[in-house]
């Protein structure tokens, strides 16, 4: 079920799904339980503030559930249909690599045989990404590993930090700020597709991360999403919205159980 936050001042809810055959295709508005007939739904996860995601990314007022049936149709009495991708009929609308064949073709093999590699220096790969489209500031570092989809649509300010193994999947542009440490393992994803539709079509959008923040290690922030200025990312974090400026978003921390007793002869008590 939906948990609402405590005075309205809280900074998580719920994110819930139903699970019910039954359910419509739209999002329900959750506070009263699911769709007649159903079970309440399974709470899976947690989600920051007062806007819930929907199925293909986009965000939507208010906590939502979504339902696993995209054509059933409640109360007809018939058995619910399950729609089908069609992988096939994929065009790429709406994405542009932004450079030819050629220039692509030639930062995969630079970045590839030298950009990643441990022996290049830091300097090599600034200069690099400068000489491939990218618009890099002074005092910028980029570690071993760092995997950079197309440098042109790349903007990293002054004094910028890019640790070891970071990924940045930028179909669409990605902007850094400066000051900023992008730790290592963080995945920077601009790309989506739309199970909405029927062709599995792109829905990739920008990401701005802004200057003074930190994201920690194998944190995740995915598509169309500011992070704002002078925010904290803890290790592990996925994120989905908006961070307003001075924002500290850590993942939930697990579960310590305590140690179980046994028996001198190794036997649970």
């Amino acid at each position: 079920m939906i948990h609402p936050d405590a005075g309205g001042t809280g900074f998580l809810r719920w994110l819930s799904f139903s699970a019910c055959p039954a359910a419509d295709i739209t999002t329900e508005k959750a506070g009263l339980g699911g769709p007649r007939g159903c079970e309440p739904p399974t709470t899976i996860g947690w989600y920051p503030k007062d806007r819930m995601l929907r199925t293909n990314g986009h965000h939507d007022d208010g906590p939502v559930m979504f339902s696993t049936n995209r054509r059933s149709r409640p109360g007809t009495g018939t058995p619910p249909r399950m729609s089908r991708l069609n992988l096939a009929g994929f065009t790429g609308a709406g994405y542009d690599k932004g450079r030819g064949l050629l220039w692509q073709a030639a930062w995969f093999a630079v970045q590839n045989l030298v950009f990643s590699t441990w022996w290049c220096p830091a300097s090599l790969r600034v200069h690099i990404l400068r000489a491939f489209g990218a618009s890099i500031g002074h005092g910028v570092y980029v570690r071993h590993g760092v995997t950079i989809h197309w440098p042109w649509k790349l903007t990293v300010g002054n004094d910028v930090w890019i640790g070891v193994d970071a990924w940045i999947l930028n179909l669409e542009p990605v902007t850094i700020g400066s000051d900023c440490c992008i730790s290592q393992g963080v995945f920077i994803c601009t790309g989506s597709h739309s199970f909405d539709s029927p062709t599995f079509e792109f829905d990739n959008a920008p990401i701005v991360v802004g200057d003074g923040s930190w994201v920690g290690a194998r944190a995740t922030v995915l598509r169309g999403v500011t992070v704002g200025a002078s925010c904290l990312v803890g290790a592990g974090t996925l994120v989905v919205k908006d961070l307003p400026d001075g924002t500290r978003l850590l993942a939930p921390m697990g579960t310590a159980l305590p140690a179980r007793m046994r028996k001198a002869d190794g036997a649970p008590l």
